[in-house]
């Protein structure tokens, strides 16, 4: 593992841009259950709206998960998805790091879910990167080739189209709260 960067990249891009540079991604995350988790070198999420999606890397593989409200906010089926995260993701990695994506504020039930995850990463000292709300559909991918994060919504196309290119603007501008770990870059 010597050629771990350290710190991901997380790039805010167009819709456009997203499709042509995911569309070789296998592990596409469409079953948002815990039965529809991928791991490999590269996966994808699209639709995220009031569910969470939780990526957790290595700098070598990522393992990345898509729940909706209803499941990620019961307590009891909570702990069959830590369950899910443990036997696909090495604990013990001093390599580990995340990024936590969804939540609206008008479900209940979403924000209870995203704080299941966000307390679940805590717990375990996983340092994580946060894109929670906003008004848009989200949709992420992660490649360890790039050690990146892609990230892209329609109020980012629509940043992008008016000619605004800065990165933490697009991201600012498409959720309601960002919060960048320092093992993170956006770019």
């Amino acid at each position: 593992m010597t050629d771990i960067s350290f710190k991901s990249l997380i790039r805010p891009v167009s819709s456009e841009t997203f499709n042509r540079e995911t569309k070789s991604i296998a592990n596409n995350v469409t079953e948002w259950t815990i039965n529809g988790a991928k791991k490999g070198i590269a996966a994808k999420t699209d639709r995220i709206m009031d569910c969470t999606a939780i990526g957790i890397t290595d700098g070598q593989t990522v393992f990345l998960m898509h729940i909706i409200p209803e499941l990620s906010s019961n307590k009891a089926f909570f702990s069959s998805v830590v369950n899910k995260i443990k036997n696909f993701v090495d604990m013990t990695s001093k390599y580990l790091q995340a990024l936590l994506v969804g939540s609206k504020n008008y479900s209940r039930e979403s924000v209870i879910g995203y704080n299941n995850f966000a307390r679940f990463l805590k717990e375990n000292k996983i340092p994580y990167s946060e894109l929670k709300g906003g008004d848009s559909i989200h949709e992420i991918a992660y490649n360890s080739t790039k050690d990146e994060w892609l990230i892209s919504n329609f109020d980012i196309d629509s940043l992008l189209k008016s000619g605004i290119t800065d990165p933490e603007k697009l991201l600012n501008f498409g959720f309601d709260k960002v919060k960048i770990n320092k093992l993170d870059e956006i770019v």
